[in-house]
């Protein structure tokens, strides 16, 4: 038996108004890694409501490319199965923040009974589940209008095993040799989720590998892929035979886990109201705690999986919000922030009169409660930031750091004059200036006249300017290079420390758009290099100048990468990395012979102006 290809959802009318399921719907704006995350967050409950160990909650994710007429499909399948009342007094309800415990005194991961529901509604053209539990067989879904409804022929239908298995399309291959002795005893069922047609995919072959990783790392599914079983099937195919994210190596000397107590109350000033005392502990909910952890590598700045855990998660029953490092607050020792991750466990966000948890369970609703908390929370990531810096950062000498500053900065000029017309020819864009000239001349390339004959500033911001016709074109951003030490031009005060960890050029989240990068001086070659040589020889010189290459590289690919939509294959990669090696080493051997070779080089004195 099999479910006809032309299945009839009963559409029934829905427990709410459609027109507000429309407005939540599109406050969820799914991606597949978070829908599966709701589904298998259903998965793990239903388990705990069956009282299952970690250990034995197994769960399947299936995914199936186009074949034939049959379309692609994204699956969730787990070992315990639904009753029709169940169905009725749960799932067909929107709204209800007990819907996952269903009259149990447990705690689960699911919240308001919506997120996974959101996912079959919004992010597939159809969806369905197909559940089978105590000789019985219930199919329940969602048409392409939104509506939901049990398949007609497939409601409370009394099926054999046999047959159920094949309505699912579940090979009893690929239940667990344990659940299946169960559901043939009849003490235990299963659950197919199953979304046809996903949206935001481009054709008809899923991209399993990319949605996968996302998931491993998502905040909603960190937690239970922790401590339960989920394997991967691809057509047909075991491909991971359990998803998990691997385990972070912490910071020497820091591995923590630093715990800290959250205040029973705090005191916020309401101005003309005066002072007023938000109550983070009672009789009800108890006092939270916070748990910082590090990471022995930087999770990074332009993006990335790893990106994703430089982040705080609140937790209640489950993860209800999620904050990155950039989000949580203003963060002095950033840099040293990008090694810390935790989460904050805190019942009282929970409390329906507090109303600090949103329906998507992405961020606290924003409020005097919440606001403080987060205050809080990034004072103490500061805290072990500073420490963190404190303990990496050697004093550095003035002298030296002067020394290095005068020839970043000439480096930086040179870049200016030249790098338009680099990218101009390896991008096929125009250029703003014709020439580039070389490092006596005090000029930029094309600067902010109009018809300009000689080459401007040696502005470094966002570019403006049009070479030598009459129209300006405003173009990318000229990257602005600075040593780690020096201050945040935007937060003056601030030293911009990183550790040997960090990467030799590295840029913040907050410089990506600035068009920011920063020369790591804390790295263990440039400090071999500075020790062996000093900051005022032709190696240290060369070892700056190898950095402006690797950001010149840098820049060459992202803009590509954009050019192209997004997408490069490795010979494109290669070819734009040969292309912008040959242009940066021919024109350094024109412009910076004595720089680059003269054991002494004194850069030349600014002109009086």
């Amino acid at each position: 038996m099999k479910i006809p290809s032309d299945l009839k959802i009963r559409e029934e009318q829905n427990l709410y108004h459609d027109n507000i399921l429309d407005l939540w719907g599109n406050q969820f704006n799914f991606s597949h890694e978070k829908g599966l995350a709701e589904w298998l967050k259903n998965s793990f409950d239903a388990y705990l409501r069956a009282d299952y160990q970690d250990k034995d909650k197994v769960v399947v994710l299936r995914f199936t490319d186009l074949r034939g007429d049959n379309p692609p499909a994204i699956e969730c399948i787990d070992f315990i199965g639904m009753r029709h009342d169940e169905i009725q007094s749960a799932f067909m309800w929107w709204g209800d923040p007990n819907a996952a415990k269903r009259g149990m005194q447990i705690k689960t991961f699911g919240g308001h009974g919506n997120g996974g529901k959101f996912y079959m509604r919004q992010m597939f053209t159809t969806s369905h589940f197909i559940t089978y539990k105590e000789g019985k067989v219930n199919i329940f879904g969602f048409t392409d209008k939104k509506k939901y409804g049990f398949v007609e022929g497939f409601e409370d239908k009394t099926t054999s095993l046999e047959d159920a298995l094949a309505l699912a399309d579940l090979p009893e291959s690929l239940i667990p040799i344990e659940f299946l002795q169960l559901i043939k005893a009849g003490k235990t069922g299963f659950t197919v989720v199953r979304g046809v047609k996903p949206k935001k995919i481009v054709g008809n072959r899923l991209p399993v590998g990319s949605i996968c990783e996302k998931l491993k790392y998502h905040s909603q599914a960190r937690r239970p892929l922790k401590y339960y079983k989920v394997s991967v099937v691809h057509n047909g195919k075991l491909i991971i035979p359990v998803l998990r994210m691997e385990d972070i190596e912490p910071m020497q000397e820091f591995e923590g886990p630093f715990v800290y107590d959250i205040p029973e109350s705090f005191e916020v000033d309401n101005g003309k109201h005066g002072k007023e005392t938000i109550i983070m502990a009672n009789e009800k909910f108890k006092r939270g705690k916070l748990v910082l952890k590090t990471s022995a590598a930087p999770f990074g700045g332009r993006g990335g999986k790893r990106l994703e855990l430089n982040c705080i998660d609140i937790i209640g029953e489950g993860v209800i919000a999620s904050y990155h490092m950039r989000e949580i607050g203003f963060i002095k020792y950033y840099p040293q922030a990008q090694c810390i991750y935790g989460e904050c466990t805190c019942e009282i966000l929970e409390d329906p009169e507090s109303d600090c948890v949103q329906n998507d369970r992405e961020k606290l609703v924003e409020n005097d409660m919440t606001k403080s908390l987060r205050e809080w929370i990034t004072a103490r990531i500061d805290e072990l930031a500073e420490k963190i810096a404190a303990k990496s950062h050697q004093e550095e000498e003035k002298k030296n750091i002067e020394t290095t500053d005068e020839f970043n900065k000439l480096l930086n000029k040179w870049k200016d004059q030249f790098m338009d017309k680099m990218f101009a020819e390896i991008l096929g864009g125009p250029g703003r200036g014709a020439s580039t000239g070389g490092l006596g001349d005090d000029g930029s390339g094309g600067g902010d006249k109009d018809k300009s004959e000689d080459k401007g500033g040696t502005n470094t911001g966002d570019g403006k300017g049009g070479g030598e016709g009459d129209q300006k074109k405003k173009g990318p951003r000229r990257p602005l290079v600075l040593l780690s030490g020096q201050e945040d031009p935007e937060v003056p005060g601030i030293p911009v420390r990183f550790s040997e960890r960090h990467a030799p050029v590295e840029q913040r989240q907050q410089d990506v758009d600035r068009g920011i990068y920063w020369i790591n001086l804390e790295k263990p070659i440039a400090k071999m290099v500075i020790g062996k040589y000093g900051r005022e020889s032709s190696q240290w010189r060369n070892y700056l100048f190898e950095r402006y290459v690797d950001i010149f590289t840098k820049e060459t690919i992202y803009r590509a990468a954009k050019k192209e939509g997004g997408t490069l294959t490795p010979e494109v990669v290669d070819h734009e990395i040969d292309t912008v090696a040959s242009l940066v080493y021919d024109k350094a051997a024109v412009d910076l012979e004595n720089f680059l070779l003269e054991d002494k080089f004194a850069p030349e004195p600014a002109p009086d102006k």
